[in-house]
């Protein structure tokens, strides 16, 4: 017993010396922790730590609605429409659909139950309370089967249901489809009284931080068992894509199905428009904004898809590169000129057959009425090309259609020479028709900007230039129509290798005369600042002379490889771009900063909402600014940039994603409605449904008092395995433009700040922390940079968010050329630059003086002890850079709805003591209690002994005895 008692005094010792150790480390480290999560905490909790003494009477951005349940019925109905007209009919045989009313249906797939509203990250739904697949097919007026149903949701098969992606990008992809074997006699005996339709839903998701993997978009052998069953045992098999991603199928003949329908991912409330689909009552109107390759790996991009490394740095997250050695040809960029050149018999395009290489066309789509196009036309006007096309409904139902305008410029000697490529046709306009009945027409009008005849010479002009030929504008409704229409109006027919005639009467021609123009276009419209190259650095050319890109001029010989195999021993003077640096202005003077301005007197954000940027009363309430607060604005404003009371400023919440203000990543207990996926929205090719969608968010934005939105992504569809498709709009830059630019100009409508994003050449998640993504001159501009362009010029958005990698060796955010020579200088941003997420000392590449010196004003940094937190000894070159970026972010905050309830005389209080702190304080006071108790538990076991003596000696006298 005393052996015994002896090793129980010395487990309870070693408990009491441990947990009373635990709570010391646990005061010590938690109070710093809590220095460090201070700003997430207070905005996880939802909470302000301020109150405003004279409130404004009314809100700067009042919200249309009188209650929230009005607001989410109208978001909800936004979501809906967006969902009827983006879904896409990509085949319909025998008009299989739509189903006739009250059609009893067996709904086979382990997706139909986990069906996928949205794909994980930043851009995840909450579909707590959305309906299900079953819910909105019954509510459509089907009959579904419910003990398949059951057996997918509860029964027999419910246990191959899969694990879906978290917001971080683990999880698991396997599609797990359940086998036949696993299928009940009872189950099969059902399918003979819900046996007018089998529809087979086929899902596949998307994640931030991870891509897809090889075969993940290919049906599986469970899959292709499954659909067989379903064309054997039922009238007639639909085929439902639930997913943002290109599918790899056959076309439905091959497959034995009836019908495809592509339904993408429908957001919070978008499902039901699946049943109206389905069912009729909604006649489908969407078309692809991607190609459908029959195998992904026929684009060239997917030589340089992965993971690569450069094997010599040194350089903390530098030794990641990725070429995009594929050029502009990007999606049906290649796909549509290589087939041209097949059909002309030029560019070594060898034995390329468009038939067995594309399934679905970009801009593809299909309707259950059809349309016919007559009265083509196009005028010049003083800006471009204005052309018209009357379209009539000459089916038996009403419905909408799209007309999309696809141009060919010459692709010449000139541009051969210098290195130049250009696509056989390239998007540059389009328009959706109103809802046409039976017999209506409705004449639609297209403006084209001269613009869109321009093209990108970095090895001549170093500029745009305007090359003399004929320049062919063809109305299409899609784009290999648009190019089958071309090689019509060149005499070219199927005879000479064509899949298909086209209409030359759907082509316009333009002829260019004279010289090479290498002056029109080399100055920016927006700005008038000359246009030039900003980046070699990026262009493989630079670094190794025998690189070549892909190259319509030979298309079998400079076909891409995967560049220096995987491993790239980068030039010394590449590895040095790669280190942060940032220089010194000897010029600079340190800003003032706690100063009264004699002449204003002391300002409030709240007086300077309209004024002007260069109104020299920012230059006074700047100066009000101390250094620390400046400071902190600018490099911690990570989902909450904290109050400033001596200027007036409140507490402004900053939130992702793309589909919608969500409370998914960084809590508040803020969840507005969660709408289709981007590449859904884009699909409708409906402008004006997008700009309603981000007016609707501008009245999440007011309801939730989140001011900024990290939002819209306009990254490009370079690749079918892109893991964040889902919440990109395109592979096409100009489609792409269009759609964001429309929802900023809703979003901030109502005062909304939106941060478009990832600014640039964020095309895959593999690497996308710090890896050098290296593109030529052309490639960058005509096809990543579009987008951004065009939504800068025509959204003008208060804000934008840069990308994780580095554009050649600079990271983006101290890449000059991208945020200020291109950014500002050439496209006339004057709103603010955010990172993405920059916390230290992870992103310790993200480095802030450097990222101010190019143009960055803001850090994504949630942190507030770590990451040059002390501006007491920065120079005068940073704090002048610094005090330019809080002038940039404070403009856009004064014009937005986060002065809601602030006027020019409102005082801003801090609370005594703020929340996170009473937080902290709390913890503190509960681990000394807990400390202090286990510490007497041990004094109470052992006397004075230390933990030593009770292991070495026997204690003369001891506490409690056992």
């Amino acid at each position: 017993m005393k052996k015994f008692g002896k090793v129980m005094r010395a487990i309870a010792g070693v408990l009491c010396a441990v947990m009373a150790f635990v709570c010391t480390l646990g005061f010590v480290v938690g109070n710093i922790g809590f220095g460090i999560v201070a700003q997430p905490l207070t905005m996880v909790l939802g909470a302000k730590d301020y109150t405003v003494e004279n409130p404004a009477e009314q809100a700067a951005y009042p919200s249309d609605y009188d209650s929230a349940d009005a607001q989410l019925a109208a978001a909800a109905d936004v979501s809906r429409q967006i969902e009827s007209e983006g879904l896409v009919l990509l085949e319909n045989n025998g008009s299989a659909l739509p189903l006739a009313g009250g059609a009893r249906v067996s709904v086979f797939g382990q997706d139909s139950v986990d069906f996928l509203y949205g794909g994980s990250g930043s851009g995840s739904v909450d579909a707590s309370t959305s309906h299900t697949l079953r819910q909105a097919l019954e509510q459509a007026g089907l009959v579904v089967n419910p003990m398949l149903w059951d057996f997918y949701a509860t029964g027999a098969g419910a246990g191959y249901r899969k694990v879906v992606p978290d917001v971080t990008g683990a999880g698991g992809f396997a599609p797990n489809e359940v086998p036949q074997d696993a299928y009940t006699d009872e189950v099969r005996a059902s399918y003979a009284d819900y046996s007018d339709a089998a529809v087979v839903v086929i899902g596949r998701t998307g994640s931030e931080s991870t891509d897809l993997p090889e075969g993940y978009l290919e049906l599986t052998a469970e899959e292709r068992a499954m659909v067989g069953v379903a064309c054997a045992d039922f009238k007639r098999t639909i085929l439902v894509l639930n997913t943002a991603n290109p599918m790899q199928i056959e076309s439905a003949r091959e497959l034995g199905v009836d019908a495809v329908l592509w339904v993408g991912m429908p957001g919070q409330a978008g499902i039901d428009a699946v049943g109206d689909v389905l069912a009729g009552a909604v006649n489908p109107s969407g078309s692809l904004v991607d190609t459908y390759a029959f195998d992904a790996s026929t684009a060239p991009s997917s030589a340089n898809f992965g993971d690569y490394s450069i094997v010599n740095s040194d350089v903390e997250s530098g030794n990641k590169y990725l070429s995009y050695s594929e050029g502009i040809y990007v999606g049906y960029r290649y796909y549509e000129t290589r087939y041209e050149d097949a059909v002309l018999g030029q560019g070594n395009a060898g034995d390329f057959n468009y038939a067995s290489e594309v399934l679905y066309p970009f801009g593809h789509g299909l309707s259950y009425t059809d349309f016919a196009w007559s009265g083509y036309a196009v005028e010049q006007t003083d800006d471009g090309y204005r052309a018209t096309v009357t379209v009539t409904n000459s089916g038996k139902v009403s419905g909408r259609d799209v007309v999309q305008l696809y141009l060919q410029q010459p692709y010449t000697d000139y541009d051969r020479a210098n290195g130049i490529e250009k696509s056989a046709v390239q998007l540059v306009g389009f328009a959706k028709t109103c809802l046409l009945k039976p017999g209506e027409s409705q004449t639609v009008t297209v403006d084209v900007s001269r613009e869109e005849l321009r093209c990108y010479d970095a090895a001549g002009a170093g500029t745009y230039v305007l090359e003399p030929g004929t320049y062919l504008l063809t109305a299409a409704s899609d784009a290999h129509e648009a190019i089958n229409n071309v090689l019509a109006a060149k005499g070219k027919t199927v005879a000479d290798g064509m899949d298909a005639g086209g209409d030359a009467g759907l082509v316009w021609a333009a002829q260019v005369e004279g010289e090479l123009d290498d002056v029109s276009f080399s100055t920016s419209a927006a700005t008038g600042q000359k246009i030039e190259n900003q980046f070699a650095d990026a262009d493989l050319r630079t670094w190794d002379a025998g690189f070549a890109y892909l190259s319509r001029s030979d298309w079998q010989g400079t076909w891409p490889t995967t560049y220096a195999g995987g491993s790239w021993t980068a030039p010394a003077d590449f590895i040095d771009g790669l280190r942060v640096s940032s220089s010194e202005d000897a010029d600079a003077v340190m800003p003032d900063f706690g100063v009264t301005s004699e002449k204003f007197g002391r300002l409030a954000l709240a007086e300077l909402a309209g004024a002007d940027f260069d109104d020299p009363r920012w230059d006074a309430l700047l100066s009000q600014m101390s250094k620390q607060e400046m400071w902190d604005l600018v490099r911690r404003s990570g989902y909450l940039s904290m109050a400033i009371p001596n200027i007036g400023m409140p507490q402004v919440t900053l939130k992702d994603g793309p589909a919608g203000i969500s409370g998914t990543l960084t809590g508040g207990g803020v969840a507005c409605m969660s709408y289709p996926a981007e590449i859904v929205i884009a699909s409708t090719w409906n402008v004006e449904l997008a700009e309603r969608m981000g007016q609707m968010v501008g009245e999440d934005s007011i309801a939730s008092g989140v001011a900024v939105w990290y939002a819209p992504s306009m990254n490009i569809h370079r690749n079918a395995l892109s893991g964040r498709n889902f919440e990109y709009y395109s592979e096409d830059g100009f489609a792409s433009g269009k759609m964001a630019a429309a929802v900023v100009r809703g979003a901030q409508s109502k005062g909304c700040v939106v941060t478009v994003k990832h600014y640039a050449l964020n095309d895959q998640e593999t690497n996308r922390y710090g890896a050098s993504i290296m593109a030529n001159e052309q490639a960058i501009r005509e096809v990543y940079l579009r987008p951004f362009e065009i939504c800068v010029r025509e959204g003008n958005p208060g804000g934008l968010m840069i990308a994780m990698n580095r554009v050649g060796s600079k990271w983006v955010g101290a890449n000059y050329g991208l945020m200020t020579g291109t950014l500002r200088n050439e496209w006339g941003f004057s709103g603010f630059a955010t990172t993405d997420q920059a916390t230290f000392p992870t992103f310790n590449y993200c480095d802030i003086e450097q990222g101010l010196e190019a143009g960055t004003d803001m850090w994504l940094n949630a942190a507030e002890l770590m990451g040059n937190s002390d501006p007491s000894g920065l120079s005068a070159s940073t704090m002048q850079r610094a005090c330019t970026a809080a002038h940039r972010i404070l403009y856009v905050y004064a014009n937005s709805n986060a002065m809601n309830g602030i006027a020019a005389d409102s005082v801003i209080v801090p609370a005594a003591l703020p929340t996170w702190q009473l937080v902290r304080i709390a913890g503190s006071v509960l681990l000394v209690l807990f400390g202090w108790v286990w510490f007497k538990l041990f004094h109470l076991c052992f006397g004075t002994r230390t933990l030593w003596q009770v292991f070495r000696k026997k204690p003369k006298r001891a506490g409690l005895r056992y």
